[in-house]
């Protein structure tokens, strides 16, 4: 994934939120723009927006793995929150954002402490296993994920079928002892060549 872009109603506010909080970086501070053919990225947005959108601001942040996420508050006309303070989960559209931190109790303690709100336990996502997840908003009402672990190391080599595999600690996808050690042996002689 190269970014994520979402609307804000206080580009400000969320940018310092993600940056205190959640340790994104930022690579461009807001700044708002005509959109218009005054400039090239106010010509640029005028092919992209209808004509009733008139300014904007945007800025640029990059996550600790390099995922952008691109911050909009349309000033003119402006955006609009919600009207609603809980996560409306049936809604279509994005669904949340994932970061990843090894300790996910801290850091909804921090999520918690600066506005946000934790709206899941700690779940073990595969019994028997480290691995974690728990659901946050921050407080713009967005969904923010905490996963202990990347998703590719969480999510592979599972049963295709990995609803099942969460719902049900009988069925599992874990290669037997001697595929592991096969595995082991192929990836020792690999190296032992370079």
């Amino acid at each position: 994934m190269n970014h994520v872009g979402i609307s804000v109603t206080d580009i400000d506010a969320v940018l310092a939120w993600y940056h205190d909080v959640l340790g994104f970086t930022v690579l461009i501070a807001p700044v708002e723009i005509a959109v218009n053919n005054s400039t090239p990225m106010g010509s640029l947005l005028s092919q992209m927006y209808p004509p009733e959108m008139k300014r904007v601001k945007m800025a640029h942040m990059s996550s600790g793995n390099g995922v952008g996420l691109e911050l909009f508050q349309f000033i003119d006309p402006p955006t609009r929150r919600p009207n609603t303070t809980s996560f409306e989960y049936s809604r279509a559209g994005l669904f949340h954002i994932c970061v990843t931190d090894p300790e996910p109790e801290n850091l909804v303690r921090r999520i918690v402490e600066t506005g946000g709100k934790q709206i899941s336990p700690v779940l073990t996502v595969f019994p028997g296993e480290i691995y974690q997840a728990v659901y946050t908003l921050d407080p713009f009402g967005n969904l923010v994920e905490i996963m202990a672990t990347s998703y590719e190391r969480q999510m592979s080599n599972r049963d295709p079928n990995v609803t099942s595999q969460i719902s049900d600690p009988t069925i599992t996808s874990r290669p037997s002892k001697s595929q592991q050690l096969s595995t082991i042996n192929v990836l020792q002689k690999i190296i032992a060549k370079n």
